[in-house]
């Protein structure tokens, strides 16, 4: 039964307590008093569809309290795993930009989740919905809700699904012998596939790293062979004109001995250079790159 109902911040209304008592409570009042917020309210705290429309203008978010006795609601506590108190506490918050959440107990639920809840603790009778009567559908739910064996009910449900569960671990084992063999010719193919590969340890980031290689080939070489022409290889090369300085730069230290750590200087640089245009010049020499080596690395991957 419902007990206590809060709303805040829900349309026009702004905070609202409503406290119901056993048997027949009415709420009366004029056309836009607030009487289908107070339903659009309850339909919340059922699990059902929200959206920033509900939130009051120029408030940050919206909730709606409600307290009910726990009758009947036995079963679902145990299937959800939350402590069953006297009473059923439920929270549903909306914020303007309509998203929401929902408490039961303390403990956040999801929206189907409470929508099951909301099922066993309520029911909104519109005008017309004596005609449910009619649905055949629903008339077992009719009799175990006037029999009150909603908790036997949500146990026999849980033993059914480890029922059925058990039942098709039974049939997938059960099996038939050709298809038992044909699983067996399956996994053995596999397993040859793997033994053949010969995987290692690290392989495949090294093959994915010569791979990457292989398919830059032509800019590797191109930049290779820029860089020793540039050093070494053509006319007016780094090496030739720091060269030319050397034997420019020891004419001048003839002259002016102090000159002469220059003149090292430029001797190292041209070292260096040559070492230098040498070690892109062996590299260069080492690589080899061939279609088919592409070819057998991305079979291999």
């Amino acid at each position: 039964m419902l007990a206590e109902l809060n709303i805040e911040n829900i349309a026009v209304i702004e905070n609202a307590d409503i406290t119901l008592v056993p048997g027949l409570n009415v709420l009366t009042g004029e056309t836009g008093a607030g009487k289908s917020i107070v339903i659009d309210a309850l339909g919340a705290i059922l699990g059902g569809r929200t959206s920033r429309d509900l939130v009051r203008t120029g408030a940050d978010k919206a909730a709606v309290t409600a307290v009910f006795t726990s009758d009947g609601t036995e079963g679902w506590f145990e299937e959800n795993e939350i402590e069953l108190e006297d009473n059923v506490v439920i929270r549903r918050r909306i914020s303007a930009d309509g998203k929401s959440s929902a408490v039961v107990n303390g403990v956040p639920v999801a929206a189907g989740t409470l929508r099951s809840l909301g099922a066993l603790l309520l029911d909104i009778h519109g005008q017309n919905d004596g005609r449910q009567l009619m649905d055949e559908g629903r008339h077992r739910e009719y009799l175990d809700g006037f029999a009150g064996v909603e908790a036997d009910l949500a146990a026999y449900r849980k033993r059914y699904e480890t029922y059925t569960a058990m039942l098709s671990d039974i049939h997938a084992l059960d099996m038939d012998e050709l298809e038992k063999r044909r699983l067996e010719e399956s996994l053995r193919y596999r397993i040859a596939e793997l033994e053949a590969a010969d995987l290692k340890a690290g392989e495949q980031d090294e093959l994915s790293a010569r791979r990457e290689l292989l398919r830059n080939a032509g800019k590797l070489t191109e930049a290779l062979d820029a860089s020793y022409d540039a050093l070494y290889g053509a006319r007016g090369s780094a090496a030739e004109q720091v060269g030319d300085a050397a034997v420019t730069a020891e004419r001048a230290a003839a002259l002016v001995p102090e000159l002469n750590g220059v003149v090292v200087q430029i001797d190292e640089a041209r070292h260096l250079i040559e070492d230098a245009a040498e070690r892109l010049r062996d590299f260069r020499e080492s690589l080899d790159f061939s279609p088919e080596e592409y070819d057998a690395l991305e079979t291999r991957l």
